[in-house]
Formats: structure tokens, sequence, C-alpha cells
């Protein structure tokens, strides 16, 4: 389905990987142990100290007998949560104590203090920070502490604990302005007042206070309002624009305030500013002025900027909206627009847009107008693989030579099909670090990694990424990159995928593809006569082989469907389903998840990129980009899809499967024959 990805890593662009959605804590259904469950046992059995069960003295407990005493503790570290959480656990609690060795042994004294409420102290959470320095729970304490330090008026306290915030929110600036305040810091606490009050948005309440000081102070004064009006018309906030226009006494900035009103009620009127303004303050008009006649329909900023033309001022803010009208027009597929394209930026100022002029001459196979448009693209576009193929595919349509270089030795979707094209073997350019027991010993003893183990078992993952994110901030780069081989071996792989991700780690493919479900898999594609590792690759782009994931759309699980799909898809092919809750179980996703793949694939004749396409963006939508286009080459129809999402999934997709096959020495061409028959060079 459209936007119900959960995460996305792109094949070599670095930073692209998506932090997850945050997701509620959830207890784990019981389970057996299982390959990963004995892993994740052993794995706290070293870092224990306690020997492996081929070496183990007899006196030692074995790992299952481990596993037994981690059972009994975590059935009662639920039971006693429960207690902390309603404020019935006291710290003399036997209960308590019985699970002062177990790793999550914090979260009850966190729980238990967090039932106090306004009751909290700086002398227990001092206690709990040292008690527990490696906790990130720590820092969660502090800001309660710092909530009730606030509300009491003690502001000595709430500055000190000020300092060690790294990012404050706006409601602890607005705090730390009147706290200097009233230790008589009155001009610091006035200057983040005015930083605060400019916003193009309304502030929490907190702030009302430090803003009423500002006001009074005289220090509100009509340029912070002016700049505030403009800011509230940009962000499509005009009932506070109007607000702060309240505060401006000066003639003349009020005249450029009751201006920039009527440009946003009216954007044409921007057309009549183009000589009577200076240039920064007429930047800002034309820009509320697109955006708000862009809000209203594309096709209106599209007439106002040609309007406009060379007296539109192309800043970096202005050049982006022009690109976004721009792409957003290109989008429509229709070719007459490519010289109202020209004639919106005839100096290519928008790479973005410069890009889609260029997918438009694809989609009328015009290699000459191709050619000099990749000329006009940033050195670093051009040399990227993307365009390098498209330019050795409209040499090649013009009669030269189609020399791709070396882009068939790029793990890239292009450098595949080049590859593929020139008859040679897709490159990995595999390089998996290696590292010692030295290094990788005392992260798994750590207190931290204990807890991640046992926050995985119960499916607490939001909680173990805030531990991860905690324990890899001091680490070295070696460590942080052991540390994700870690999760890995405890079966948490997107934990590993986003890790390699962060690290730079673009050539681990072992950590970046992991064999995750792979039995799985197998049965449910094999038994519909697809490939497993397509349905593999798909899971790995939909959720990064997280059984947990759920997207902003609501779509679930490992191949990241949609409720309403599963239950038409499970009365199609008579599969066994009670409801969406099930979809966070591996086997019943896989199973429904491949059920829909295969219909995918048998209702566009077995061709794998629309299938792929439809399984994303859905199959009425493929229908559509497909009406008028059936003829269009394959690559130059990949290339065109409007969905910016759907694309580098289809993309990402079939060039993951061609690595999953790769790493298993199961080669996979990236396309079937009758898909690369169908490409641009194959079809000549």
């Amino acid at each position: 389905m459209r936007h119900t990805t959960f995460t996305q890593t792109f094949i070599t662009a670095k930073g692209t990987a998506k932090a997850p959605t945050r997701l509620a804590s959830l207890r784990a259904p019981k389970r057996a142990l299982g390959f990963f469950g004995l892993a994740l046992v052993a794995v706290l059995a070293a870092s224990l100290g306690y020997a492996p069960l081929s070496k183990a003295a007899d006196s030692s407990p074995s790992l299952i007998q481990i596993q037994k005493r981690l059972d009994e503790q975590r059935e009662q570290f639920l039971a006693v949560e429960k207690l902390a959480k309603n404020g019935e656990l006291k710290i003399t609690d036997p209960a308590l104590a019985a699970l002062h060795d177990y790793p999550l042994y914090p979260y009850l004294e966190y729980n238990r203090l967090v039932a106090m409420g306004v009751s909290l102290n700086k002398t227990e959470v001092e206690r709990f920070r040292a008690q527990f320095p490696d906790s990130h729970l720590e820092r969660m304490l502090r800001v309660r502490l710092m909530s009730t330090l606030a509300s009491q008026g003690d502001w000595p306290s709430y500055i000190d604990y000020y300092q060690a915030v790294e990012r404050p929110s706006t409601e602890q600036q607005c705090l730390f302005g009147r706290a200097i305040s009233s230790m008589g810091d009155t001009q610091e606490a006035l200057n983040i007042a005015a930083s605060l009050w400019i916003a193009g948005k309304s502030q929490p309440p907190v702030c009302d206070p430090l803003f009423a000081q500002l006001r009074d102070s005289g220090k509100l004064d009509s340029k912070l309002a002016l700049e505030r009006v403009l800011n509230a018309l940009d962000a499509n906030r005009s009932s506070l624009a109007t607000y702060a226009k309240r505060f401006i006494k000066d003639s003349s900035l009020l005249k450029t305030a009751s201006t920039a009103q009527t440009v946003y009620q009216t954007p044409e009127q921007v057309i009549q500013l183009s000589t009577q303004k200076d240039q920064p303050e007429l930047e800002r008009m034309q820009h509320i002025a697109v955006m708000r006649a862009y809000r209203s329909s594309p096709e209106r900023a599209l007439e106002l900027l040609t309007k406009l033309g060379s007296n539109f001022i192309t800043s970096a803010k202005n050049t982006e909206l022009l690109g976004r009208v721009g792409v957003r027009i290109a989008k429509d597929l229709r070719p007459e627009d490519r010289s109202r394209l020209a004639m919106l930026d005839p100096n290519y100022a928008s790479s973005d847009l410069t890009e889609w002029r260029i997918r438009l001459a694809l989609l009328e196979q015009d290699w000459t107008s191709i050619n000099q448009l990749i000329a006009k693209l940033p050195d670093e576009l051009k040399q990227g693989s993307r365009w390098r193929y498209w330019r050795a595919i409209a040499n090649a349509s013009l009669g030269q030579e189609a020399n791709m270089g070396d882009l068939h030795q790029e793990r890239s979707f292009y450098g595949f099909i080049a590859a593929e094209l020139e008859n040679k073997t897709p490159q990995l350019n595999q390089q998996s670090p290696v590292f010692t027991e030295e290094l990788l010993q005392p992260l798994r003893a750590s207190a931290v990694m204990q807890r991640i183990q046992e926050l995985v078992k119960l499916d607490r993952y939001s909680v173990a990424r805030s531990e991860w994110n905690s324990w890899t901030e001091s680490m070295s780069t070696q460590e942080r990159q052991a540390a994700a081989r870690l999760m890995t071996d405890i079966g948490w792989y997107q934990m590993g995928i986003l890790a390699a991700a962060y690290e730079g780690l673009w050539n681990d493919m072992v950590l970046r593809f992991p064999s995750a479900f792979v039995d799985q898999f197998e049965r449910e594609a094999n038994s519909r006569d697809i490939d497993p590792l397509w349905t593999l690759a798909v899971s790995r782009q939909e959720s990064a082989l997280f059984p947990w994931a759920r997207s902003g759309a609501g779509a679930r699980g490992l191949m990241q469907l949609m409720p309403r799909t599963a239950k038409e898809t499970a009365k199609r092919e008579k599969i066994p389903y009670r409801g969406g809750h099930e979809l966070y179980e591996s086997h019943t996703n896989i199973r429904l998840g491949s059920a829909y793949l295969a219909q995918m694939a048998e209702r566009f004749n077995g061709n794998r990129v629309y299938a792929t396409a439809a399984y994303n963006a859905g199959p009425h939508r493929v229908d559509r980009w497909l009406e008028g286009r059936e003829a269009l080459p394959l690559d130059i129809w990949i290339e065109l899809i409007p969905f910016d999402e759907t694309r580098t999934y289809v993309q990402n997709v079939l060039s993951f499967r061609v690595i999953y096959a790769q790493l298993r020495n199961q080669p996979r061409s990236l396309f079937s024959e009758q898909e690369r028959s169908a490409l641009v060079l194959a079809s000549r």
C-alpha cells in the first residue's frame, strides 16, 4: 500500500535509513524457546560469566536452567511492574528485592518513582542516578522532576538540571527563561522570549508569563511583531498573523504587514510589488504568495510563477518552492508541460525540477533533449548511477556507443541493470568487519545489553531503542559497529539494519541483509509459485524484517499489510484469519503477504515490476500509470512512476532480491527474460 512502508534503507545512498516508528510496549506472547531464544540465553549466560554448555563444570547452571530462571523472573517482573505503576510498590517490598538481579530491575524502581507524582524529589532522582549510572531512565526522571521543580518555583534547582538537557523542548526553554529571570538575568530571559515568540505557530501556555514579561518590558517592538506576522502567513496561520499585527506600532512596518496579508489573501497581488519593495522583503512576500497559491492548486502557483518570470527572486527558499511547484506539475506526466516547465526554470535553478524535465523527455524518448538536460544537472547528480545510465541509453539510442563505463561494478539498481545488459555478474562489494572477542565480550556483558535482550524478549522495542541510543552515545565507532552485530545475533534485525546505515556500514551485506524467517518465506512462496527471495526482499524493504512494524497508515507486520487487504486476501485464499492482531505474527503475515503478492503477479501477467509497484501503491494506481503507456520500455516506465516512494520501492525490492541471491550463491537476474526484453536497449 502507498505510504505504508515502515522503514527504507537504500542500496548505496548514505543517511537514508528512517528511524523506526515509536511502538507501544507490548507483552510477548508465550512461545517456544526457539533458535533466537537460545541465542539470547547464550549471550546472557556469557555476560553473567557462565561457561558454554559444552565446557561447563558440573556446578555451572545449564542454558536450560538459566532460561527457566529468566522465564520465572520475567513473569514476576510483569506482576511487580503493575504494582509499581499503580503506586502500590514500596522500596522495602520483598517482591522488589527478589528481582534485584533481574536485568529490568531499574524499570521497577523507575515506575515506583514515577508513581510518586509531585512527591518526586531530588534525593530520589540522585539516588537512582547513583544506583543505575548507565540507565537512560534517569533522564526521563529528570524531566519529570524539572516539571515539579518549576511548579514549586524552585528555579535554582531547575537551572541546575536544565544545564544537562541536550535538546530542550519549547516548554523547557520557556521555563528556563522564567527561571533565569527570577534569578536576575532579565536580559537573557527577554532574548529567549523574543526568539520563541516570533515563531509562526502558537506556543505552549507555559510560555505565557515569559511573553507577558516581554510585552511589559517594551521589548516586543514592531520589528518582532512583523517577523511573526510573516512567519505565521508562511505557515498558513492567518489568525495568528492578525493577532501579531496588533503589536506593530510603526506605520511603515504596519503597511508591510497589511501588504503581506493582502498577498496571502490574493496571491496574484504580489505581481504589483515587483518594483516597490526591497529585495529581502519582496522575497518573503513572493514566498507567502506562491505558497498560498500552491495550497490552492499547483496550476495556480505555476501561473503565478510564470507571470512573475525573472522578477521572482531565486533565493534558496524560493528556489525550493519553485522546484516543488514544477515537480508537482511534472508528475502529471503530460508531454505538453515540457515547454511550460522550461519557461518556469530557464536557468535550471532547481535540480529536482531538472530531473523531472528529463523524465518528461523520457516519456517522449527525446534522446537529444535528455542528453542536453542531463548536462545541466549539478556534477553530484550528473555523476550518479541514475543519470550515467540514462546518458548511456540516450547515446545508444542516438546511434552512438552505449558507454556505461564501470557502472556495472556499482551496487545499485542502475549498476545491476548495466551488469545485466553487459552479461556481467552484479557486484555486491561485500566487506563485513571482523570483531575480536576482546571487543565483543564487554559489550555482551554490559548491563545495557542484558536489558536490551530482555526488552526484545518482551517485544518492548521502543524502550529497547531508547536503551540502544543511550548505550551507543559514548561508544567508539568500532564499538557501535560491533554492537550492531550483536543486535542481529539476538534476532533484532531491524536495529542491525538501521545501525548499519547510521554507522556507514554500507558494504556489510551480511548485517544489512540478514537471513530472517527464511523457512517461512520459502514455504509460503513456493506454495504459490513465486520466488521466495522476492517475498523476502519485499519484507526487507517494507519493515526491515521487524514483525511489530506499524506504519502511520496502519499497515502491520513484516510485509506491512493493511488489515482490510489482509481480510480480503484471507477470504479469497481461504486462509484462517481472526483479525489485525494476527498480522504481528510472522507466519500469518508472511502467508497473507505472499498470497497477496502472488495475486499481484497474476494480475499483471507475471511482471514483477508492475506487481511490486502494485503491492506498494495499489493495483488501481498501477493500472492508471499503465494506461496509454503500455508500450513504454520497462526501464522508462519505472523511471516515470509519479510516487517517489513507489519508484524507490520498486528499485529497492528488485535490487534486494539480487543481493539476497548473491549472498546465497543462487544468482538471480534483475529482470525475467520477458521483462528484460522490454528494456530500451534490449527492445532495439
